[in-house]
């Protein structure tokens, strides 16, 4: 679901020829929600397509809706995926509060949707959707041209930074009231925007947990960025998680001690070792890796796994499942990337 959402699938012919594989030997009933998910995406192409083309027949470049004013008055372009409730998997996630200009552009596509296939109903998912910013930096010094970045985050992040158009600095009550974004979510994805490489956002609190409600964020004006198209990569709810225990032990919070020892456990699920220890091994794991890519460039997982267990055996032997999590941690940074002909592929990126 996230790879044909995120369109990330490497081919769409291998991913029906292996539902085709599946059909043949468990059956129809087993395949029937996968082959409803190739279909919605086939439709939702189709479906776009047809949304773009009546736009263009309205001829409708400046927008009469007074909520499209955020936007230089030009309608937001959105592109929607809509999706069959019975084949995709159920999150029952309340809409998070968008900025006006996207809301009306939602508006806008519902009423034409609605008209056009009568008998429907439309519940927007926003925990799932991705968005396109262009974001305008301050000039470098000895410049006068304003630097910009086209920006693709997910939903959450676009809520959360635009709320910083007319605000240098909030806290999290503030983004939290004002989006809507479910708690572990908002933590996760600001986060995200306040990692070394991507400090769009400069958090107020020492260390990389979230402190409390209290805690601010404030816009990077200094913000930099070899690349003009730049992807915020997600870091992972686990990470994100420790982080804010760590931050939150750190203040001296009494709740922050119940955080850490839920969080404690051994890297192959069991409960008998420290967070600290586990921690430790986490960051040995990560660096094998990298040095294991940095020194090969290209590798296949399973040639991976085999070279981080034989070095890290006189430690300890860290379960493939881990190595796995550990390796989308650092493609998620930006360490690792997959090679686009075979996904079991990692190539390091320098």
């Amino acid at each position: 679901a996230k790879r044909l959402l995120g369109n990330k699938s490497g081919s769409e012919e291998a991913e029906r020829a292996m539902v085709s594989l599946l059909k043949a030997e468990c059956g129809y009933q087993f395949t029937s929600k996968l082959e409803g998910m190739f279909n919605d995406m086939r439709i939702s192409k189709e479906t776009a397509e047809k949304y773009r083309s009546h736009k263009k027949s309205l001829n409708n470049t400046v927008s009469n809706d007074s909520r499209d004013a955020e936007n230089g008055g030009k309608p937001v372009d959105v592109e929607v995926s809509v999706l069959t409730t019975g084949y995709w998997p159920s999150q029952n996630v309340a809409p998070c509060i968008l900025p006006p200009a996207v809301k009306a552009a939602m508006d806008r596509f519902q009423k034409y949707y609605l008209n056009t296939y009568t008998g429907r109903k439309l519940s927007w998912q926003t925990s799932t959707g991705s968005a396109e910013i262009r974001a305008t930096f301050h000039p470098q010094k000895g410049s006068s041209k304003p630097r910009r970045h086209d920006l693709s985050v997910t939903t959450y992040q676009m809520c959360i930074l635009v709320l910083f158009n007319t605000r240098d600095t909030l806290t999290l009550k503030q983004i939290r009231d004002e989006t809507n974004i479910p708690e572990e979510e908002l933590r996760r994805h600001l986060v995200s925007l306040c990692t070394p490489k991507h400090r769009i956002l400069r958090k107020g609190s020492k260390g990389k947990g979230i402190s409390g409600d209290d805690d601010t964020f404030t816009y990077n004006a200094d913000y930099t960025s070899k690349m003009t198209r730049v992807k915020v990569p997600m870091v992972s709810m686990r990470d994100a998680s420790s982080a804010s225990a760590g931050g939150a032990k750190g203040a001296g919070s009494a709740s922050a001690a119940g955080g850490a020892s839920k969080s404690a456990g051994l890297v192959d699920g069991s409960a008998s070792v420290p967070l600290s220890v586990e921690e430790d091994r986490r960051h040995l794991l990560e660096a094998a890796i990298v040095r294991i890519m940095k020194a090969r460039k290209v590798l296949n997982h399973n040639d991976l796994v085999a070279e981080v267990t034989r070095q890290l055996s006189g430690r300890f032997v860290p379960p493939p499942q881990f190595v796995k999590k550990r390796v989308e941690s650092l493609i998620e940074r930006e360490y690792l990337e997959r090679d686009e002909a075979d996904r079991r592929v990692y190539r390091y990126m320098a």
